[in-house]
């Protein structure tokens, strides 16, 4: 429920952003907006994020939380770019006050359209390193594993260097490593669990 109501937050907004794209073509237009050199850029997400790992851990994790994520991307022409991802989401749990949570650093490449507009719809892919964690006082239980994800999502720039955008990221994870510690002891087992996550994302960006 918790992320059905971020993930509608998080539409209304884009919903928004759309209204002003459509309100003010003319400042759009005037803009110099133009992807006609590489460069750096970084963004900040906003995520609501959906989780599934198997049907014991889904009836002990609650599919639905939220959390951030920070971009480090670089472009190399007006329509490729490579970035850098990581961050997380914290999900609630059957038992009060213990949390899951879900991490990720992911590679990912980006193809943009229409990249002389305001408005730039993409699609993205590409692989990353996952994990999810459960703590409580000195016991430490997590998996950690990697996989593959795909998405897509568009960027509206207001600027050449400012940019607010939404996407839909979905991760196909293979957990292949366990690990339980108590305190200094601890033990590591070899795991072969089928895992996924979907977010919703809404994200500004700064373009060098």
């Amino acid at each position: 429920m918790k992320w059905k109501k971020g993930c509608a937050a998080i539409l209304n907004a884009a919903a928004a952003l759309l209204f002003l794209a459509a309100a003010m073509p003319s400042v759009a237009a005037a803009s110099d907006v133009t992807e006609d050199r590489a460069g750096i850029y970084l963004g900040l997400k906003i995520i609501g994020s959906s989780l599934h790992v198997d049907e014991d851990e889904d009836i002990f994790i609650e599919d639905d939380g939220g959390g951030l994520q920070l971009d480090f991307g670089y472009r190399f022409n007006p329509v490729f770019a490579l970035e850098l991802s990581f961050g997380g989401a914290t999900h609630e749990t059957i038992i009060p006050d213990i949390d899951a949570n879900f991490y990720m650093v992911e590679l990912l490449a980006y193809y943009r359209f229409l990249p002389d507009k305001p408005f730039r719809p993409f699609i993205k892919g590409g692989f990353g390193g996952y994990g999810l964690e459960i703590e409580e006082g000195s016991v430490d239980a997590k998996i950690e594993g990697g996989g593959l994800a795909l998405g897509g999502g568009f960027r509206y720039f207001f600027s050449r260097h400012f940019a607010l955008g939404l996407d839909l990221t979905h991760n196909m994870i293979k957990y292949d490593k366990g690990q339980l510690s108590l305190g200094e002891f601890s033990i590591e087992t070899d795991l072969d669990e089928d895992g996924s996550q979907t977010s919703l994302g809404l994200t500004l960006s700064y373009s060098f």
